[in-house]
């Protein structure tokens, strides 16, 4: 049945979904990305690995994520390198985006 908008109530409804699922996995990912570089200096390293995650789940959700991931790849080689490095670490969904947004692929 449509509303008086022309959009129906099943349609609105699906549209909140996705809009609460990408908050979500943008909140996530920002939350990942920080507590892995507060726990950088950690002897143990697992800040990269938490930052990366996040990363993923920020791209994720976000088109305009996706974008800087590759353009900071770009114009950080170390930072690169440093996912190329860590990927093997990673669950295949990570491994997979990383890849893709690899500039020198």
């Amino acid at each position: 049945m449509k509303t008086p908008h022309g959009i129906s109530r099943h349609s609105r409804i699906r549209q909140r979904k996705v809009m609460i699922r990408r908050i979500s996995l943008v909140g996530s990912g920002a939350s990942l990305m920080l507590l892995g570089i507060i726990s950088v200096p950690s002897p143990v390293p697992i800040g990269f690995v938490l930052f990366a995650m996040g990363m993923f789940m920020m791209a994720k959700g976000s088109r305009t994520a996706r974008r800087s991931v590759k353009h900071l790849r770009r114009r950080i080689p170390l930072f690169s390198r440093g996912l190329n490095h860590a990927k093997h670490r990673l669950p295949s969904q990570v491994r997979d985006f990383i890849e893709k947004s690899d500039p020198e692929a």
